[in-house]
Formats: structure tokens, C-alpha cells, sequence
């Protein structure tokens, strides 16, 4: 999908909305991790520090709230891709939510699904086109609990959740090209298979094995975050990295591994391994934010909207990956964490009351369409993320 001026969207969600300013990021490799030094954090004493918070979450999620609802509801979106926006909204705002008097859900679902047919099999699933992760629309389904009968009326036929899900599993591709991210993956097929029966065979015949590609998918997330932990455990300096090329610069990674141990996948140390990548994640919460200024230092006001954007998609993301973990008892914070992710939850809502009051998201929807669309995808995030903390 191409926005107006010629930008996919993803080459959008690598760079948050990077494009605005005229360019991607700088490179910043190599300044030195002192000069992002966070101040102190207060030592919560912790009721009055934790009440405050909460009513910061409570104001950050009425403003996400309001901006869905303005914008992602309105009468014309203005955006080039509606089901993956729909699905954000969804995941948002919960399976019933209705525009026009209609669910939202079933369109998505009429808009977006396909008939495959591998080796004469047809497969019903979400068409690529629309959103290149295979998994993606399924890991909607499942976050909000669509039963597995729910019925969808499409233009290809009529189809449940469950039947989805099998033409998903019968249709995909391990190798399929371009497909480098399996967090959502891993996510559907970590609940849909037990570690103990783990395997299944493709529509052509291919075996998978649901813990191998927990691995891979570990291995993928330890990799990119290795400049990370080389800043987080040797000092080094913290700049842009393999990270970065991932979906919401790398947001999404640790999603699929909470999934992974909250259906019961324990091998290859994936729980020890886990706890590095919370602590690195936790790490990012301040470094990325100061990141972003070190970069884009323009008083410009669209590239002043453009820090503030990649911070939504940043802050939003991760907030919402620790309080999915905390809330199926995968996560489980030290104090300093719980404090180091209240100033971060409290930092988004200020993020949020600019983005709402401050920058042109007309002109944002007019000049760049895809970036104002991931902007609103990022609000979902963050609104479901904020909430688990409420």
C-alpha cells in the first residue's frame, strides 16, 4: 500500500513518521549512554505515587479516547488502508464498538479476508495485501475474545473464527519472503498449539513446529537487541540500530514471546531469556525517548509532530507489551521497573495532550495519509496499553 507520496507504510512504521522531517533518522551511534543519563527516580512510598499515577492513566486514556473517536471513527477516516486501522480500533476499543450503527469487526473481517487454494485446498485467511503479516487480523480476534463460532459474512463467503484459523494454518509459509517479524505469529499459534503437541502440517504438506519457531523468533529479538545490551550491561553508547528496522522500531518483538510463556513454552531457557529482554525494554523507556530529540531537533512544527509521533508509537507499544505481561502474570516488576514504567506512562500522556492540542493532524492527514493512519494505529496501542494500568 502506498501513501501519496510514494511512502509504504512500512516503510512508515520503521521510522515512526521519520518522513516528516524530510529524511530517517541520523545515525547517533555511538553517543555516549552518560549523556541520556536519566534523573533520579523517586522511591514510591508507594500509595501516594501510585494514586497519582493512576489518575495520570485515567487523563492519558480519555485523551486517546477522544482522539479515537474524533478521528478513527469519524464519518471519512481519510486513511488508505480502513481494515488495518479497524483492527486497531478494535483492539482498542473492544469487539462491539460500531460506527454508522454497525459493527466495525465485520467489516474488517468482509474487507480483508481471502480464499487461498494450496494444492487444491481453498484457505480462507487475511489477504496479505492488506496486512503483510499473516497473523496479524487473527491476533485481533484473539485479543479480544471472539468466540472460535462467531460467524463473519464476507463477499468470499461466510466463515467462523475457528475456520480462519485452520485456512491460516493450512495456507502459511514459514519461508514466505518479506515475512521477518513472527511476533503475531507466535502469538496465534503458541495458544492454538500446547508445547506438548506442537506440530501441525501445512495445506502443502509442510511441518511445523510451533516451539522451533518460538526459537527462531527469540534468537531474531536477542539479535537485534544486542546493541541494547551492550549499552544496558557495558556502558556502550546507545544510538539507532538493528531495532530500528523492525515494525514500530521493534515494538512488537517481545509480544509474542509473553504470549509464548503464557501458554506454557518453557524451552531453550525462554524464561531466563525473557528477563533480558524485559530489562533491555525497560532500559529503551528513557535512552529512545532522548534519542529522538537527539535527532530531530528542528523547531519546525512537523518535525516537532514527528518526534512526538515516533514517541506515541514507542511509549504506547511498550507500555501496552508490559502491562499485557503483567496482567497474565508473565512480567513481573521490581520496584524500580514499576517506577520506571509510571514516569514513562506519565511522559506518554504528555505526548498524547501535544499530539491532541498542539500539532496539525489536518495537515499530517492531508500531506502524508499513511503517517497520520499509523498515528492512529499507535493511539489504539497506546489506549489498550494505558488501560492495563488503570
Amino acid at each position: 500500500m502506498e501513501s501519496s507520496g510514494g511512502w509504504t507504510r512500512r516503510e512508515v512504521l520503521r521510522g515512526g513518521v521519520a518522513l516528516l522531517a524530510g529524511g530517517a533518522w541520523a545515525g547517533v551511534a555511538g553517543v555516549p549512554r552518560e549523556a541520556f543519563a536519566d534523573g533520579p527516580l523517586a522511591s514510591p512510598g508507594v500509595s501516594a505515587a501510585a494514586s497519582s499515577t493512576r489518575a495520570s492513566d485515567e487523563r492519558t486514556a480519555t485523551m486517546l479516547r477522544d482522539l479515537i473517536d474524533r478521528r478513527a471513527l469519524a464519518a471519512d477516516p481519510g486513511v488508505p488502508n480502513l481494515p488495518w486501522l479497524w483492527a486497531h480500533v478494535i483492539l482498542a476499543l473492544g469487539p462491539d464498538v460500531k460506527r454508522n450503527g454497525k459493527p466495525i469487526i465485520d467489516q474488517m473481517v468482509a474487507d480483508s479476508l481471502e480464499i487461498v487454494t494450496v494444492d487444491g485446498k481453498p484457505c480462507p485467511r487475511f489477504a496479505p495485501q492488506v496486512e503483510r503479516h499473516p497473523f496479524h487480523f487473527l491476533q485481533i480476534l484473539q485479543a479480544v475474545d471472539i468466540p472460535y463460532d462467531r460467524r463473519f459474512a464476507t463477499p468470499r463467503g461466510n466463515y467462523t473464527r475457528r475456520e480462519i484459523v485452520a485456512g491460516s494454518e493450512a495456507a502459511f509459509d514459514p519461508n514466505r519472503p518479506g515475512d521477518d517479524e513472527a511476533s503475531w505469529t507466535i502469538c496465534v499459534l503458541t495458544r492454538e498449539f500446547s508445547p506438548s503437541k506442537d506440530r501441525f502440517k501445512t495445506a502443502r504438506g509442510t511441518e511445523v513446529v510451533v516451539s522451533d519457531l518460538v526459537e527462531h523468533h527469540l534468537r531474531d529479538t536477542e539479535a537485534v537487541y544486542a546493541p541494547i545490551f551492550a549499552s544496558m550491561d557495558e556502558g556502550k553508547g546507545y544510538g539507532r540500530g538493528p531495532i530500528h528496522g523492525k515494525a514500530c522500531n521493534g515494538a512488537h518483538l517481545v509480544y509474542g514471546l509473553v504470549d509464548a510463556l503464557r501458554y506454557g513454552y518453557r524451552g531453550n531457557s525462554l524464561p531466563e531469556r525473557f528477563e533480558q529482554l524485559l530489562r533491555a525494554t525497560i532500559f529503551r523507556l528513557q535512552l529512545e525517548q532522548k534519542l529522538v530529540d537527539a535527532t530531530l531537533r528542528s523547531a519546525d512544527p512537523m518535525t516537532r509532530l514527528n518526534a512526538d509521533a515516533i514517541k506515541l508509537s514507542f511509549l504506547g507499544h511498550l507500555i501496552e507489551d508490559v502491562g499485557y505481561g503483567v496482567s497474565c502474570g508473565v512480567v513481573k516488576l521490581d520496584e524500580k521497573q514499576q517506577a520506571q514504567v509510571a514516569r514513562a506512562r506519565v511522559q506518554l500522556g504528555e505526548v498524547v495532550e501535544r499530539i491532541g492540542g498542539e500539532h496539525d493532524l489536518d495537515r499530517l492527514r492531508a500531506e502524508v495519509p499513511n503517517a497520520y493512519s499509523v498515528l492512529l494505529g499507535d493511539a489504539c496501542h497506546a489506549l489498550r496499553g494505558v488501560r492495563f494500568w488503570t
